[in-house]
């Protein structure tokens, strides 16, 4: 007889045309050793077979529900999943990457024990090319005390200023009561979208848990968001965040420090990335810089990396 009881965890998992890895990131998720699993499927449109093998699992998972939309971006794809969800807490799966199959089962255990907001973990790079996958780190361990339980101001703080702040959602499993409390949603019709979640939860955290494991495999593709070329689109993304966590202050005082150091690390990165722009593409960056008041946070000495450096 079925169990009236919530699953332990809903898995969300948006799909792009990502019939060559899906199958692969779909065991990774039905093989779980947390067996209490919803795994909500949002295909976003995709043109390719996706749909198929999608249809095929669903068949021999009942676990499984999946729902089709027209292309509109890993973002509404991510809230329409958790609109669905109704597990005791969430997790964001990417389709082409891996998770350990203790993954859930540890963290689900750890967020019961210690009544945790979010647990965060490690993950791992992996490519077809290992050079490429070499340059993204994503390993915070002995830079973290893992039995400490954290504060978010406080986890935060260290993590910035230790240059070690991860925004994956897919590297936590939040508590969805949690979730549903502090969280808006992911913005849509930009990148970057991760770092106003992982800002959001962080900030109004009170119990968090590090656990030093790279539970997350993340695969680097030629064609993905993280290894294309920087452009605008980087700039609209990192500006329109950045913009709209610098107007939290107004309504959370006691989060200046920390918004303030988010800004300057962040803001500073993103224009010493932007060097290679072109030169309208940097004058309409200096422009919407000035315009949403955020050119402040930027050193002189990065402006001059934006214009000089070749």
């Amino acid at each position: 007889m079925p169990s009236s009881l919530p699953p332990k965890v809903s898995v969300i998992v948006p799909i792009y045309n990502t019939a060559t890895y899906l199958p692969a990131a779909l065991e990774s998720i039905v093989r779980q050793t947390l067996c209490e699993l919803e795994i909500i499927l949002i295909n976003d449109g995709s043109t390719d077979h996706s749909q198929r093998i999608i249809e095929e699992y669903a068949t021999k998972d009942n676990r499984i529900s999946y729902y089709f939309q027209s292309n509109q971006g890993v973002s509404v794809a991510r809230n329409n999943g958790l609109q669905r969800a109704t597990g005791q807490y969430i997790y964001f799966m990417d389709s082409d990457d891996l998770l350990h199959p203790d993954a859930l089962l540890h963290c689900y255990e750890i967020c019961e024990k210690d009544r945790l907001d979010f647990v965060c973990f490690d993950a791992e790079s992996f490519a077809e090319e290992p050079q490429i996958a070499t340059q993204y780190d994503y390993t915070r361990k002995e830079k973290i005390e893992e039995d400490k339980l954290w504060n978010g101001i406080e986890l935060l703080t260290l993590e910035l200023e230790h240059r070690i702040f991860l925004v994956s959602p897919c590297l936590l499993l939040t508590n969805h009561v949690f979730l549903k409390k502090y969280f808006q949603g992911f913005p849509t019709g930009i990148i970057h979208e991760d770092q106003l979640f992982a800002m959001q939860i962080i900030l109004n955290a009170t119990r968090i848990r590090y656990i030093a494991k790279p539970y997350f495999k993340r695969r680097v593709r030629s064609n993905s968001t993280m290894t294309t070329r920087f452009s605008m689109r980087n700039i609209e993304g990192y500006t329109t965040v950045c913009n709209r966590i610098e107007g939290w202050v107004k309504t959370h005082d006691e989060w200046a420090d920390s918004i303030d150091l988010y800004l300057r690390g962040t803001l500073n990165a993103v224009i010493w990335l932007g060097h290679a722009l072109t030169f309208l593409e940097k004058v309409e960056t200096v422009c919407r810089f000035r315009r949403m008041r955020l050119s402040r946070y930027v050193t002189f000495k990065n402006w001059i990396v934006f214009w000089l450096k070749r």
